[in-house]
Order: C-alpha cells, then sequence, then structure tokens
C-alpha cells in the first residue's frame, strides 16, 4: 500500500471547467478577441493559467503586452468566480475518508495559481485535511516537471517508492514518470483514455471505488 496519494486538482478532484471556461471568456470579450465553446476549453487547461489564456487568445496570445491585459481582468474575474460552479466529483470526498482511515496521506499538486487552490478544497472538500495543498507559485517548476512532486515527498519525509500520482491527462502522467513515482490515471476528468495510454499511464480507473481499491493494493 503507498503511504501518500498526490492528487491533481482541476479534472481529477473537482470539475472547474465551467468557471474556468466563463472567466476567460469574460476577459476576451473585454478586448474584442473571440470566445470559445466549454468544450474547447478541456484541451486549453492542465499547463497552467499563463498557457490557458494564450491559447484562449488564438493568433494573439504571442502579444505580451495584450496577454497581460488579458490576464489581468482573467485573474481579477477568476479570483471573485472560481468557486460558483466549480464542484467535487461524486465519490471522491468517500475516497479521501476512506484514504485517511486507512493512513494514507494525502497532498494536492497543481498547475492552477497557488492562490486558488485553498479556497477551492475548502469549499469542495471541507471535512478533509490535505497534509499539503500546492498550486504553481514561484520557485517551483510547473507540471510535468517532477520537482513539485520531489519537494513535497522530501517535505512530507516519504520516498517516491511510497507514493502514487492520480492525474487526468498527459501532463500529469509525464509528472508522475519525471518525479519517478507511480502514476494513476482517472477517466472522468477533461481527458481522454487514449491520451492517458499514450503517454504511459497503466494503471487507468473510471470509478471512485476503482481509485481507492488501487491506492491501496499498488
Amino acid at each position: 500500500m503507498k503511504k501518500i496519494a498526490i492528487f491533481d486538482l482541476d479534472g481529477t478532484l473537482v470539475n472547474s471547467i465551467y468557471d474556468l471556461a466563463d472567466s476567460v471568456n469574460a476577459a476576451l470579450r473585454m478586448w474584442d478577441l473571440p470566445c470559445h465553446s466549454t468544450d474547447s476549453y478541456y484541451t486549453f487547461v492542465g499547463n497552467g493559467m499563463e498557457h490557458l489564456v494564450r491559447t484562449a487568445m488564438g493568433d494573439k496570445g504571442s502579444d505580451d503586452a495584450l496577454y497581460s491585459q488579458v490576464r489581468a481582468d482573467f485573474d481579477r474575474i477568476y479570483a471573485e468566480h472560481c468557486n460558483d460552479k466549480t464542484c467535487a466529483y461524486d465519490g471522491l470526498e468517500d475516497v479521501l475518508s476512506k484514504l485517511e482511515s486507512a493512513g494514507v496521506d494525502t497532498a494536492v499538486l497543481s498547475n492552477k495559481a497557488h492562490v486558488y487552490v485553498g479556497d477551492i478544497l475548502k469549499k469542495n472538500f471541507p471535512h478533509h485535511a490535505f497534509s499539503l495543498a500546492w498550486g504553481q507559485q514561484d520557485g517551483i517548476k510547473r507540471k510535468p516537471d517532477g520537482e513539485g512532486v520531489l519537494r513535497m515527498l522530501d517535505a512530507l519525509g516519504y520516498d517516491q517508492s511510497d507514493c502514487v500520482y492520480i492525474g487526468d491527462s498527459n501532463v500529469d502522467v509525464l509528472t508522475a514518470q519525471n518525479a519517478g513515482v507511480d502514476v494513476i490515471g482517472v477517466l472522468w476528468g477533461f481527458r481522454s483514455e487514449e491520451e492517458l495510454r499514450e503517454y504511459g499511464a497503466h494503471n487507468i480507473v473510471s470509478t471512485p471505488e476503482q481509485l481507492y481499491n488501487m491506492i491501496i493494493t499498488l
């Protein structure tokens, strides 16, 4: 059994796609830039908020001055609305409770800006305490670099063999590979089973119950 399970946030623990899409589109409209369907954002997210906003800006995404203005509006809007529609996936709160009872530590490592992570977890998992919860922040390389996972393990006193990383995208699979830890891919998130397998995920689950059972038997 693994001693610590580190979770991705967006698309793994919570469905945040509607608040992200609404907030980016609102910022794009302020600068007369084309908006996108919510479905489009499933492929935009996962690589951090700069990538999200620049991708949504299309061919204007390379304009650094314009990006700074759109990003400032997005940050302001998202800070007010990041929890409007964002919700925990069904069954995940129970998984966290059972892991706690089984003595498995839990943490969160996300490419979402760090400032939003705590509030989202507090609203959606009010009865669970993660040992660490980090978003993207200065001084830690963004996923898929494995630095964040390794620094978490060091801070909590675990070895790589003690850890499994759980996520829904190729970025998460590569993060685990780069950190030298096991990975579990989940199918209720933003990306496909084909993508997970293409990037080397062998452990893939489609239900929270399967996730719990895999964590405690790896």
